[in-house]
């Protein structure tokens, strides 16, 4: 077990304490760096997310194909019209990391990407590599690598969907990517946004639904600053920015008042529940 009164990013003493949550017998204190707008977990008991990589092919059942696929669809969207903007290369080589059951696999093969994915949930990557058959049960890009015997395979495009917050060493992490990356490939990243926690929290109280931020597996949530601190110290170009289109549920009177907030606040996506970064490798 590893606890830190400091930023991990930034190297700030002065972070803030925002919740502490018991989990499995164990104390999890979530700070706030006020230099990077990065909330982050200060104790890490596990490298991997336990509750993740320990899923049974029990846990694939229709609910879970569909949150990994159809219930993105309009980020998925989104995600597609930078893309033909920025990837133009022919038949491109698209990486996609914690593919899970190969729901965006599925969309970036119907749109003329050449797919690979790993996963380090055993039950999920092998659900995927029957559809796809360059998916591996893997927990990082070099041991994926290694397992397709293609240590040195550079791709166009690298995708992170809603993966960089379980990361426990996101420098480092980004800067292997980088290295995988063609000159002029991007990195695509989706994450939950610290900066909404603060008003998620009030808000979730005021229900008197207290908010769960599951600090076992969401060990940083980022802002849109830190990500842009994390991209430029991994030696790749800030591209774009902006909020993440909504994931659509079932219709209710909370989830129209959901997705009301994320159009209004796709305006303002500093604050947006969910932010995306595009990042690209300089060209030699």
């Amino acid at each position: 077990m590893e606890f830190v009164l400091f930023c991990r990013l930034c190297g700030s003493p002065q972070v803030e304490e925002v919740i502490s949550e018991e989990h499995d017998s164990r104390t999890y204190h979530v700070v706030r760096c006020p230099l990077c707008d990065l909330i982050q977990t200060a104790e890490h008991y596990a490298e991997l997310s336990p509750d993740y990589v320990d899923l049974e092919d029990s846990a694939l059942d229709q609910d879970r194909l569909w949150c990994q696929g159809e219930h993105k669809q309009p980020a998925f969207d989104q995600w597609l019209a930078h893309a033909s903007r920025f990837v133009t290369e022919q038949s491109p080589r698209l990486l996609d990391i914690g593919c899970g059951t190969g729901g965006f696999l599925k969309f970036a093969s119907a749109n003329g990407f050449r797919t690979y994915g790993f996963d380090a949930s055993r039950a999920q990557a092998e659900h995927a590599r029957t559809l796809f058959s360059e998916v591996r049960h893997a927990s990082s890009l070099r041991a994926y690598l290694e397992i397709l015997d293609q240590p040195d395979l550079k791709f166009n495009c690298i995708t992170l969907w809603d993966v960089f917050e379980h990361i426990r060493n996101p420098l480092p992490f980004l800067q292997q990517l980088a290295k995988a990356l063609e000159p002029g490939g991007h990195v695509f990243v989706s994450v939950p946004n610290g900066r909404a926690i603060p008003w998620k929290i009030r808000i979730h109280n005021a229900l008197n639904r207290p908010l769960d931020l599951a600090p076992w597996e969401h060990v940083f949530y980022h802002s849109i600053q830190s990500l842009y601190k994390c991209i430029r110290a991994s030696s790749l170009e800030p591209v774009c920015c902006g909020a993440v289109a909504c994931y659509p549920r079932p219709l209710s009177l909370y989830e129209l008042c959901r997705r009301t907030g994320f159009v209004l606040l796709r305006m303002a996506p500093g604050l947006s529940p969910q932010i995306f970064a595009w990042a690209r490798k300089q060209c030699a």
